[in-house]
């Protein structure tokens, strides 16, 4: 916060911010006069508490004690104590009675019992001789709440003890109690430990000579329980010994530790600075741990007893607990004390602020309203206006308390009858209105708001009036304006919907001439492949062949080429369609680049195939079109590579419930193309540069196609190349997941076995490695890359990989006929088919490129594992269907002799009837008048005087008879556009073949059809 806005906020709040820092400092002075008075209230409490509670154990100490003495002076006064020192001076027997002595030690034995059965802390009663080394003379002891008197011969000598020799010095009369401690029995401390004191007095003989001691053992449990119950939670009670050590301690292991040879004394733990009386309460900083009181327990006036010590502690941070809790309770109520203050300070501060502000705004607004531009009055409701500024009073000439608001301007009577209404009920409006003066014409915007005068109880009106004139003028202008845009805006729409016509137009017949271009391109060109097909089956000289081939190889170029052109017009004028069908992706690439591989086998180049991170095999899609964009990278892979390699690898990348995106990586070591024009590859009829048309041929379609596909499938085409090290074109496509699933052939034959690879080329090892490690579950034991391959190497390897162009592989022949333990895999194809056929039982052939299921195959059968032998395609044999259709008819109809011909040359061995017709009209009598039942009819669709459409649908409406209202119709036409085989299936043909007709599918079609 700058210095400006600090200033503005004490403004704001000049009177709270006074206030609290007076409150404030009352707060601290406050503050600082109740902890003194509090710390000194709570040491003067504590203190007063510890001395009551000093006082009170002192007085059940001493009351006990006084109890005992009581009872051993009673017991003084009995008869047996003199009558025992009369008989023993006068041989056993009482003088005075005659009693004998046994008598008295009886009746003093019975007294002491009786004792113990009201005194339960009583431990024990004696009289004993001080002559004869202190022999007892009566005992009595209390075991387990009973009295037990002592026999005679287990009485004890006690002479050496020191409260006998203590007492033995006593004055007349007077009282010794010992110090507590724990028991002893000849001179050993009883188990378990007992705490006694004994109280004990000196009897004398007529002679006033010490003669017998009468002594009681108490239990100084009961005592120590009395000076530790009742005590407060916070305060803790010790007794010492004349020596200051603990008789009682709050912990245990410190209670008569003197006894136990490890004394505790009074100053390890408390000294002098801990005293209550002399502790300075405020010093926080020195305070003790523990503060504390004592006093001295003696007795006077005839009791001899060695000093008790009694003393209460306290904790000082139970002193500090109280003081911060009360402290706490009182720094609350003093801020809750505080901040209602301040609330009203505040609430006083900003009902001043909202005064000033209120008067601020008032002149403010009074400042605004005489100097705004715009007329500002105020009317009361009835019409008379009460205030107006001073732009109001120049151009009207208003007299406040006496004009009235509908004089100012001219409107209709609804206008009058609806402003007055809104006058008189203070609602709000906004309306125009005309202001005529002896000069001039005015318009003005007129808005009316009602506003509460609190005064006078009553609503008002604030008007606001703008001139409008401008605005006016420019709206005139507006309009003009608007008209002539209009007839602009006509104008345009008529000009775009005849460029839209012909544009449609353009389009329509540029769909119209490429099926036209098709049919008639594809008609010929079924004649041409048609024959030569059907020669291939005539027996002919080597050199025919040859000729043929070259024939049948020109004719398929030129049918790609037709077949990219109008791909291409398809793809431009979206007539393209996708047929999407479950298929194998690895399969179906498998096959691509196995059929294409004689292209590169030529020039001697290496064919790597990669489908290792391929995890879900079936998908949806379009395998054909697929196999279109795969085939024109291939192709020109091998067109522009001259050694080296060309590879296909396919990867998974973004893969979803549903979905999969699938990668097809063509890689070459070929010429490769310059940074500059690789730009240039995709656009249509382009190559890189002139001299790679002129050198390699080629149309420049393949590219653009290919890429237009992929785009199509929901994927792209990107190319990385550098001039003279390759090129890498990676193509895209999104496919659906199917519900089927193809796993990945396996074999488990190599588990644990030792491999060896020997590979030439880095890359085709590389590429066998790892198609052994997906294809193997479990993996080999170990797979080597050797170079040579010595005999012993040989005998130590369970499979040999190696490649046919490898220097060494005549020597393996021979070490494998020698060792049949070593299965031998060669890659590639044999010089001869005579060599492959001599080749030894442990050795077999796979062709390159090697792929997934062949290589499981291949192993498989090697090492005689059925259980994974899988079914595999031969596509080693041409397709040939079997027809016999003896008894069947067909009719051809069709303009082009040629076509007609073609067609019967296919089915010349079927042994069908065959009648033919050159157009719809034709064929309508043919079928009229003809006395053969044909059973299916080959019909094309653009014909002369009637085409085949209109022949089909004739068909079925009857024309021809009810015999052949359902005969079988099968369209043979060249048009391939998008939308043709709909269009033949809606007039009610049953199938569609296009041109050129391959022999295959015919005969398929007539076998299906016609169940052959």
């Amino acid at each position: 916060m700058d210095s400006g806005h600090s200033a503005h906020f004490y403004q704001r709040y000049k009177l709270p911010i006074l206030a609290f820092c007076i409150l404030l400092l009352l707060a601290i002075f406050v503050s600082v006069k109740y902890e003194y008075d509090l710390r000194e209230d709570v040491f003067s409490r504590t203190f007063e508490q510890m001395q009551r509670e000093l006082d009170t154990k002192e007085s059940v100490l001493k009351t006990s004690l006084r109890e005992n003495i009581s009872a051993l002076n009673f017991l003084d006064s009995t008869p047996p104590v003199l009558a025992i020192m009369r008989a023993t001076n006068d041989q056993n027997i009482d003088p005075v009675l005659g009693t004998p002595i046994s008598a008295w030690k009886d009746r003093l034995a019975k007294i002491f019992t009786g004792f113990m059965s009201t005194d339960k802390d009583l431990a024990q009663a004696r009289y004993i001789y001080i002559a004869d080394n202190g022999k007892e003379v009566v005992r009595v002891d209390s075991l387990n709440g009973q009295a037990y008197r002592v026999p005679d011969d287990k009485l004890q000598h006690k002479g050496q003890r020191d409260y006998m020799q203590i007492t033995a010095e006593l004055e007349n009369g007077q009282i010794y109690i010992s110090p507590i401690n724990y028991n002893r029995e000849n001179g050993r401390l009883q188990q378990p430990y007992t705490s006694t004191y004994r109280i004990a007095k000196l009897v004398k003989d007529a002679e006033g000579k010490p003669f017998a001691v009468l002594i009681l053992n108490y239990y100084a449990a009961d005592l120590l329980n009395k000076l530790t119950s009742n005590i407060a939670d916070n305060l803790s009670v010790y007794l010492l010994n004349a020596q200051q050590q603990f008789i009682y301690h709050p912990k245990e292991k410190y209670r008569f530790s003197f006894e136990l040879d490890d004394a505790h004394y009074w100053n390890e733990e408390f000294s002098s600075s801990q005293q209550m009386i002399g502790v300075d309460f405020f010093d926080v900083v020195n305070l003790p741990e523990k503060l504390y009181i004592d006093k001295i327990i003696e007795f006077k006036n005839g009791v001899q007893m060695q000093p008790l010590t009694l003393a209460v502690s306290i904790n000082t941070d139970t002193l500090l607990h109280e003081i911060h809790h009360k402290r706490l309770r009182f720094i609350g109520i003093l801020c809750l004390i505080i901040l209602v203050v301040l609330m009203l300070f505040i609430i006083y501060q900003r009902d001043i602020n909202r005064k000033i502000e209120l008067s601020f705004l008032k002149e403010k607004n009074s400042k605004i309203i005489e100097d705004s531009t715009d007329a500002i009055i105020m009317v009361q409701p009835n019409g008379v206006i009460c205030n107006a500024n001073e732009t109001a009073k120049t151009f009207f000439g208003i007299t406040e308390q006496t004009t009235h608001f509908d004089t100012l301007f001219n409107y209709n009577d609804e206008d009058f009858q609806g402003i007055a209404q809104a006058i008189k009920e203070g609602q709000r409006c906004s309306f125009e209105a005309v202001h005529i003066s002896e000069q001039s014409t005015h318009y003005f915007s007129i808005t009316m708001t009602p506003v509460f005068d609190a005064a006078k109880q009553q609503y008002q009106i604030a008007a606001i009036l703008r001139n409008i004139d401008s605005l006016k003028c420019a709206q005139h202008q507006l309009e003009k304006l608007n008209v002539t845009l209009e007839e602009k805006v006509k104008s345009r729409t008529a000009e775009l919907e005849k460029a839209t016509e012909e544009a449609l137009a353009a389009s329509k017949a540029k769909s119209e001439f490429v099926a036209n271009i098709s049919h008639e391109i594809r008609t010929p060109m079924n004649g041409v492949l048609g024959m030569l097909e059907m020669l291939e089956e005539e027996p002919l000289s080597t050199q025919q062949m040859q000729y043929l081939h070259y024939a049948n190889t020109s004719a398929n170029s030129l049918m790609t080429l037709i077949n990219d052109i109008l791909d291409f017009s398809k793809i431009e004028a979206g007539k393209l369609d996708l047929d999407s069908h479950e298929f194998d992706v690895v399969s179906v690439c498998s096959d691509l680049i196995t059929s294409m591989a004689v292209q590169g086998q030529k020039k001697g180049i290496e064919i790597l195939f990669d489908a290792h991170a391929i995890t879900k095999r079936a998908v949806m899609g379009d395998s054909h079109r697929l196999k279109q964009i795969l085939n024109n990278l291939l192709s020109n892979a091998f067109k522009f590579t001259h050694k080296g390699h060309v590879s296909l690898t396919v990867k998974e990348q973004l893969h979803t419930d549903k979905s999969l995106c699938l990668s097809f990586v063509v890689e070459d070591t070929g010429i490769g193309i310059s940074k500059e024009n690789q730009s240039k590859l995709f656009e249509v009829f382009t190559q890189e540069d002139s001299s790679t048309t002129r050198h390699y041929g080629g149309s420049g379609l393949g590219l653009s196609i290919s890429r237009k596909l992929a785009q199509l499938m929901g994927g792209d085409i990107i190319v990385e190349s550098e001039k003279g090290k390759g090129s890498r074109f990676c193509a895209s496509i999104t496919v659906s997941l199917s519900g089927s699933l193809k796993e990945q052939g396996t074999i488990t034959a190599l588990n644990n076995k030792q491999v060896g690879c020997a590979v030439l080329y880095a890359l085709l090892g590389q590429n066998i490695e790892t198609q052994l490690e997906k294809t193997c579950q479990p993996q080999p034991s170990k797979v080597s890359r050797i170079s040579d391959i010595p005999e012993n190497d040989f005998n130590q390897l369970d499979l040999l990989i190696i490649d046919h162009k490898h220097p060494e592989l005549n020597n393996v022949l021979s070490f494998a006929n020698r060792y049949p333990d070593t299965c031998v895999l060669i890659l590639g194809v044999m010089a001869s088919l005579k060599q492959k056929e001599t080749l030894p039982s442990n050795c077999t052939v796979i062709a390159k490129p090697v792929t997934p299921d062949e290589l499981a195959y291949k192993l498989a059968v090697l090492f005689n594992d059925n259980n994974s032998v899988i079914e595999r395609k031969n596509t080693d044999t041409k397709e040939i269907i079997e027809l016999d259709l003896t008894s069947r008819s067909v009719l051809i109809v069709d303009d082009n002799m040629i076509n007609i011909e073609v067609s019967k040359a296919i089915l010349r061995d079927s042994h069908v009837h065959i009648e033919s017709a050159s157009d719809g009209l034709e064929a309508i009598e043919v079928l009229n008048n003809s006395e053969t039942q044909f059973d299916l009819i080959l019909m094309d669709c653009q014909m002369p005087n009637l085409n085949g459409y209109d022949c089909t649908k004739a068909i079925r409406q009857g024309k021809t008879g009810e015999k052949y209202q359902d005969v079988v119709i099968i369209a043979m036409t060249a048009s391939a556009m998008a939308g043709d085989r709909e269009k033949c299936l809606s007039v009610g043909m049953n199938d569609y073949i296009t041109k050129p007709i391959k022999q295959a599918t015919l005969r398929k079609k007539l076998s299906m059809w016609l169940k052959a």
